[in-house]
C-alpha cells in the first residue's frame, strides 16, 4: 500500500475512530456528573474471619496521670533502676526483658513501659509481666503511675481477648 492508497482509506479509518473517543468522554463526564462531586462511595467493611459480629478491641493507649518527676522518691529510684537493667537498646527504645512470650521495653518518648504480649494465655504472661516490675521493690498501685502500659501484638489476640486493658490490674 502506497501513500495515495492510504490517504484514500484514512476517511475510513478516521471516522469510526473519532466516534468512538467522542462516545468516550460523553460516557466519562456523565457517570462523573451523576456521582456529583465530592460523593464519596460508601466504604465495604472489612471481611473478618472471625464472623459478621466479632470486634476487635484497639490496643488503647491511656497516658499517665502523674509525671515520673512527681513520683515519689523511692519509686523513682526503682524506676532509674529498671531502666538501667537494660538488656538491648533498639534504636532508643531500651529493651530490658524479653522472651517468646512477651517482651517489655522503655521508651524514653513519651517515657513510658509498655510490655507487648505475643501469645495466650494472655491474663497469665500479663500477671508474670507485672510481677517482674514488682521484683524490684515497686508495689502494685506504683504500676499505674510509673506508667507501665499493656499491649497485645495481634489482631487475633485482641479479638479472643475483648476484655483486655491496657493498664496494670488494679488502676483505673
Amino acid at each position: 500500500m502506497n501513500l495515495t492508497q492510504l490517504r484514500e482509506k484514512l476517511p475510513v479509518f478516521a471516522i469510526p475512530t473519532v466516534i468512538l473517543v467522542l462516545l468516550l468522554t460523553v460516557a466519562i463526564v456523565l457517570a462523573l456528573k451523576t456521582r456529583g462531586p465530592g460523593v464519596v462511595p460508601a466504604p465495604t467493611p472489612p471481611v473478618s474471619r472471625f464472623g459478621p459480629t466479632a470486634t476487635v478491641a484497639p490496643n488503647k493507649i491511656t497516658p499517665p496521670k502523674i509525671k515520673p518527676q512527681q513520683l515519689p522518691a523511692n519509686v523513682q529510684q526503682i524506676r532509674e533502676k529498671i531502666i538501667a537493667s537494660q538488656i538491648a537498646n533498639r534504636g532508643g527504645v531500651v529493651v530490658l526483658f524479653q522472651s517468646d512470650s512477651f517482651i517489655i521495653r522503655y521508651i524514653p518518648t513519651p517515657d513510658m513501659f509498655f510490655v507487648t504480649i505475643f501469645k495466650e494465655p494472655v491474663a497469665t504472661l500479663k500477671k508474670q509481666a507485672q510481677d517482674w516490675f514488682l521484683n524490684f521493690g515497686l508495689k502494685q498501685s506504683d504500676l499505674c503511675d510509673l506508667p507501665v502500659r499493656f499491649v497485645l501484638s495481634s489482631r487475633e489476640l485482641r479479638a479472643r481477648n475483648p476484655g483486655f486493658t491496657s493498664l496494670p490490674d488494679g488502676c483505673s
